[in-house]
């Protein structure tokens, strides 16, 4: 019989691929993928098949940008955090630079993976203990302004106590705001309604969550579309503080929102030069994040 407390506890113990500032939300996403299996009244062990052809755009999507994904090293590896289950009809056939088994293997031995069944009971007629489970691995592992994303592409729901659960960032926010004349350093958009600053938002270049601090050096002032295409890595911003856009962006460069016009354009910085982008921050967007 699994407690809430325990599996909490074991959220947070579980261990997520880190080297260096490399980020690596495999085992999260595939959470979050059987946490809506669990919602939508799915089978509990998953055939990999499925999670693999699930997982492999979320890891396109929100993973950092790489040559190729593997939807197999959570698929395997979470069971080592005791977090889930996994079986085969037969051996595996086990790498030779790693322990894990390899993609044609799992396949061929009707693999299926999921979580634990104690775990699975706890959460299947509880969406109050569902949706905290969801907000504590967004919250760990992605920024907050790619959470409607990812909930959107799971087709995750949330019990309405929970739907406002977010750590706050207000003094971040209004120190990077004010660093930036509330004005988006991109477009140079700027409203104030009532003597509130309202479309621009703060966006972390290092995501806390991957190691960032929340100095206002680590924060650039977007409207909340461009602050969204950022943390998507569809565009980051060089050590001249100029623009560099994916080349997977194909947009229509007439628009005023067209991404494909920024390329090249350098961006307004703060009067204050301490409170330009830190570059080490923009370093590790570019390498980690941006999409190249």
């Amino acid at each position: 019989m699994s407690s809430s407390t325990d599996f909490f506890r074991r959220l947070s113990d579980m261990l997520v691929f880190r080297k260096g500032d490399q980020r690596a939300p495999h085992k999260p996403l595939y959470l979050l993928y059987c946490i809506a299996g669990v919602q939508s009244g799915r089978e509990r062990l998953h055939a990999f098949e499925a999670v693999h052809q699930a997982l492999k755009p979320a890891l396109r999507m929100f993973a950092p940008r790489t040559e190729s994904v593997h939807p197999e090293y959570p698929f395997w590896r979470l069971q080592h955090d005791n977090l889930a289950d996994f079986v085969a009809d037969g051996p595996l056939v086990i790498r030779k630079s790693s322990d894990d088994p390899t993609v044609s293997s799992l396949r061929q031995q009707n693999a299926r993976g999921g979580l634990l069944e104690a775990d699975h009971e706890m959460l299947r007629d509880d969406l109050q203990l569902q949706s905290l489970a969801i907000h504590k691995i967004l919250d760990a592992h992605f920024p907050a302004s790619v959470h409607e994303d990812i909930v959107r592409f799971f087709g995750l729901v949330f019990d309405d106590r929970h739907a406002n659960d977010r750590a706050s960032d207000t003094e971040f926010r209004d120190q990077v705001l004010s660093a930036y004349d509330n004005s988006c350093a991109i477009s140079g958009f700027n409203l104030d309604v009532s003597g509130r600053s309202v479309g621009v938002e703060a966006a972390h270049i290092f995501w806390p969550q991957s190691g960032g601090n929340d100095e206002p050096s680590n924060g650039v002032a977007m409207t909340v579309l461009h602050r969204k295409l950022f943390h998507l890595g569809l565009f980051s911003i060089n050590s001249d503080y100029k623009f560099i856009v994916a080349s997977e962006v194909s947009d229509n460069g007439n628009s005023m929102l067209a991404l494909s016009a920024l390329s090249g354009k350098r961006m307004t910085l703060p009067k204050n030069k301490s409170l330009w982008p830190n570059q080490t921050a923009l370093s590790w967007h570019q390498r980690w994040v941006f999409r190249g």
